[in-house]
């Protein structure tokens, strides 16, 4: 397997002058940033769906031309549409879980989830991938979810990295009313998420 580029030509860089330079086809800077700075949210999301990519290399290429390749409406590509409400990577990640998420199956079955629900098929791996976005980013996101309680329990068990126990003595609940409200947490994160992103 092939590691990822070092990036010390862009690491100073605004995200706007990174979407200027890919967006006008430049080389160094456009390599750096999608084989080097956004190589871990993408690889991370490469072990996590089924893909018909041989290695973590084609999925990224996959990606790039996705964000690149003109739509029908408009005839602009997704990378002309992002609005800087969040940080590039970050956007990228996304755009990434919403092509895996229609393209490939889930590696992982529902049936192997047991009680610990963190992954789904039902739903983006957005929760399981908040260590690789920017804690204000996240914050934001929380903020947005119109349930105080709901918004806590995600705090704790994502941000604070608590385990489901633990999370569920903080909030003073049984673990049968956990796993409710957990599920619930997460469909109003998502939603919220999703929203944002989609602005």
């Amino acid at each position: 397997m092939r590691l990822p580029i070092p990036f010390p030509y862009i690491a100073l860089w605004p995200d706007k002058k990174i979407v200027s330079s890919i967006l006008h086809l430049e080389q160094l800077p456009t390599a750096e940033f999608f084989y080097g700075k956004s190589y871990p949210v993408l690889k991370s999301l490469y072990d996590r769906y089924t893909t018909n990519c041989a290695e973590v290399i084609d999925f990224i290429h996959e990606i790039y031309i996705d964000i690149l390749k003109p739509r029908q409406v408009g005839r602009r590509c997704k990378l002309e549409t992002f609005n800087y409400k969040c940080t590039l990577k970050n956007w990228v990640g996304v755009v990434a879980i919403r092509y895996c998420y229609h393209q490939f199956k889930k590696f992982i079955p529902t049936d192997d989830l047991g009680d610990d629900d963190r992954l789904s098929v039902s739903e983006p791996s957005i929760l399981t991938d908040m260590g690789t976005l920017n804690r204000e980013d996240v914050e934001t996101i929380i903020n947005m979810m119109p349930n105080e309680r709901y918004r806590q329990l995600i705090r704790y068990r994502y941000l604070d990295e608590l385990d489901n126990e633990e999370t569920a003595k903080k909030m003073g609940m049984s673990m049968d009313n956990f796993y409710n409200k957990h599920r619930a947490a997460k469909v109003q994160y998502i939603q919220a998420f999703l929203k944002e992103m989609s602005r």
